[in-house]
């Protein structure tokens, strides 16, 4: 064997040695490598769970919008013209919205003269109307052939209350509006539990066949949600360009309705999220000094007591550098056994979302490392001729 390879195994077995018969101050020294390494990978997991919760809070949470009068009132009475409903739902492409906002729900009544006492409700979807959206859906009944997604369209069908129907299928029903204008829709289903007096309609159903431009009536009430919370800010500046912001100060007119944004809850959810995260990406550098510092006093203190086996074997010859080696090897042997055993728990008790918590974890470790690097070079200078003349 080469004598390289002779002090090398020499120097492995002197620090083992070392360490076993300094197994206390050896297990505390491992302890401490250990916390630093498993608190780094703890923090990312923290952090990661909260960007996680953050991010599916942002995609999933809906924030609903209402519209109401120039005040932010009589949200069911609007009597708002319907170009406003077209604007959200992209019709009039001079101000287009289908990209902030999604959900739309509208409803407009109109009263009938035939059938007599009878009210045409135009709706965009089933929800629209909260006489159907009470009962949940089941009291609505769309025949065979049918979705509810025809009433996004401009078809004449229409669902007319069950009472209508007297227990037999009718195919088909004439209204008449009290202007006199009358049109044949195909009835698609029936309502059971709701209104008797109502028939309802898709929103955009055009009353003439040969009409080229979407009618304009007045809408009783509409509401809808923000397409993408993560822009927020820019889907409510869109949203602001075509309606008010609601103030008592307002007056309300034809063109003036304002929307309230309901994102309280949600505002407040995401500034706690990223105060919490604040707290985290502070804590992880304070660890990682604190784990550096830590390593630094703990090598220091405890090989502080063994200078003068280190002067004795300056005596015999053997150099600083050999002196640092075997210090810091006995540091780093430590280190290695507490991280590899942090890093585990780490891992087990929060498993990784993320490859950051790997070089989290190592830089912990590198920091506890460099800490006990610090502490071998400052033991390792030990004067002998000084100590020499002390003892």
């Amino acid at each position: 064997m080469k004598p390289g390879r002779k002090s090398g195994a020499a120097l492995r077995r002197l620090t083992i040695t070392v360490l076993w018969r300094r197994r206390g101050i050896s297990f505390l020294l491992a302890g401490a490598a250990f916390l630093g390494v498993f608190a780094s990978a703890f923090l990312h997991g923290l952090t990661a769970r909260q960007e996680a919760a953050m991010e599916d809070m942002m995609e999933h949470m809906e924030i609903r919008c209402v519209v109401g009068n120039a005040r932010g009132m009589d949200t069911e009475h609007l009597n708002m013209p319907s170009p406003f409903v077209d604007r959200l739902t992209g019709r009039r492409q001079e101000e287009n919205l289908e990209n902030a906002v999604k959900s739309i729900r509208a409803k407009a009544t109109q009263s009938l003269s035939e059938p007599a006492n009878t009210t045409l409700r135009r709706i965009l979807s089933l929800d629209s109307d909260s006489a159907l959206s009470a009962v949940e859906g089941a009291a609505v009944t769309l025949w065979e052939g049918w979705e509810e997604d025809v009433f996004a369209t401009d078809a004449p069908v229409c669902l007319i209350p069950e009472g209508m129907a007297q227990g037999r299928e009718v195919s088909c029903v004439t209204v008449s509006l009290e202007e006199g204008e009358s049109k044949e829709l195909t009835v698609i289903g029936t309502v059971s539990g709701g209104p008797s007096d109502g028939i309802w309609c898709p929103f955009y159903m055009k009353w003439k066949d040969d009409e080229n431009i979407t009618e304009a009536f007045p809408v009783d009430s509409c509401s809808f949600v923000i397409s993408d919370n993560s822009r927020l800010e820019e889907c409510k500046k869109a949203i602001f360009e075509v309606f008010l912001e609601p103030g008592l100060s307002a007056e309300s007119g034809q063109w003036n309705y304002s929307v309230m944004v309901q994102d309280e809850i949600y505002q407040n959810t995401m500034e706690e999220y990223r105060s919490q995260l604040s707290m985290l990406g502070l804590l992880l550098p304070v660890l990682l000094l604190l784990c550096g510092g830590i390593s630094f006093f703990a090598a220091y203190l405890t090989t502080r007591s063994r200078i003068r086996e280190y002067a004795v074997m300056r005596c015999l010859g053997r150099k600083q550098r050999q002196i640092f080696a075997q210090v810091f090897g006995e540091q780093a042997l430590l280190a290695a056994v507490g991280g590899a055993v942090g890093g585990m728990a780490g891992f087990c008790f929060l498993p990784p979302s993320s490859p950051g918590i790997v070089w989290k974890a190592g830089l912990s470790l590198c920091l506890f490392l460099a800490g006990a690097a610090v502490a071998a070079g400052i033991v390792s200078r030990v004067d002998v001729m000084k100590w020499m003349k002390e003892e």
